[in-house]
């Protein structure tokens, strides 16, 4: 991956303005910590700079993909340390630049449903046509009762490199092998889709979120999506718990738990004997009804 340098001024520049996260713990390469602790608090806070900032916003490894997604946001991905030297002016380069520091929704104690909300009316202004595009690769979507079936892809080669921040990700964390077979038994009472995020663009994974009146997936960083999901929808998550303990001593247990009940969506959970264990279909099914 090639980092660009900073911009060059040029005759007629736009005012450069150095993106800083305050995201709440872990990693922004990796997707909880980058949607909600740097990307959604970036276009929450300059959107309305659009057209006069060019911004300068650090290197999240894998996760500049989505970035680039941005329409109408002038960007550059600059080296993480530059961003985080800005703010104690060690590197002349970009100590003198303005810059915004982000505050980060990535842990339950951040979640706030007005917050949610507001963000959720931006996204929608901004880019409602490109969402809304994304209808014509997943026409089960347009069913009134469909059911997302998310499924972990294997990490990106990047995390198991010396730049990955946290190493590991997807499926070398956490799977479920028989995720297709769940599908299956699922898709024979409902429209339901068996779905890879990382195959999808940003706008798709939102489009799809939003139209599924259930989703079912594992514990992990793509449920964060069930922020653009409809009013009446609803999350089975598949949490590996083996000594099915209650869910608040779970580490991280409450994430998306506590995401559902600030925005009015229903939770439920089925436990998992551990991390990479399977999970009987009888078990998701008697979740979604």
């Amino acid at each position: 991956m090639t980092i660009a340098p900073l911009p060059d001024a040029g005759p007629e520049p736009m005012q450069r303005l150095i993106v800083v996260p305050a995201h709440q713990s872990g990693s922004v390469q990796h997707f909880y910590h980058f949607l909600f602790g740097y990307l959604l608090p970036f276009i929450e806070h300059c959107h309305a700079l659009r057209g006069t900032h060019r911004f300068l916003l650090r290197d999240c490894g894998p996760m500049n993909g989505l970035l680039r997604e941005l329409d109408g946001f002038a960007i550059n991905i600059v080296a993480a340390n530059l961003v985080l030297n800005s703010l104690v002016g060690l590197n002349s380069a970009v100590g003198n630049l303005p810059k915004i520091i982000l505050p980060g929704f990535d842990s339950p104690a951040t979640y706030a449903r007005p917050r949610f909300l507001q963000i959720r009316r931006i996204v929608q202004d901004l880019y409602g046509p490109r969402i809304a595009a994304a209808a014509a690769r997943h026409p089960l979507a347009a069913s009134e009762r469909f059911v997302l079936v998310i499924d972990r892809a294997p990490p990106h080669p990047f995390y198991n490199t010396a730049a990955s921040e946290n190493r590991s990700a997807g499926a070398a964390r956490r799977s479920v092998p028989n995720m297709a077979e769940i599908h299956a038994a699922i898709a024979a009472r409902h429209d339901a889709a068996l779905i890879r995020l990382e195959d999808c663009s940003l706008f798709e994974q939102i489009h799809l979120f939003s139209r599924a009146w259930r989703v079912v997936g594992q514990h992990g960083a793509g449920l964060a999506h069930m922020l653009w999901a409809p009013s009446g929808g609803g999350l089975v998550e598949i949490l590996p718990n083996p000594g099915r303990r209650p869910v608040q001593a779970v580490p991280n247990g409450t994430y998306f738990r506590n995401l559902c009940n600030a925005l009015g969506l229903a939770w439920h959970v089925v436990p998992q004997a551990d991390a990479h264990g399977r999970v009987a279909p009888e078990e998701i099914l008697a979740a979604i009804a």
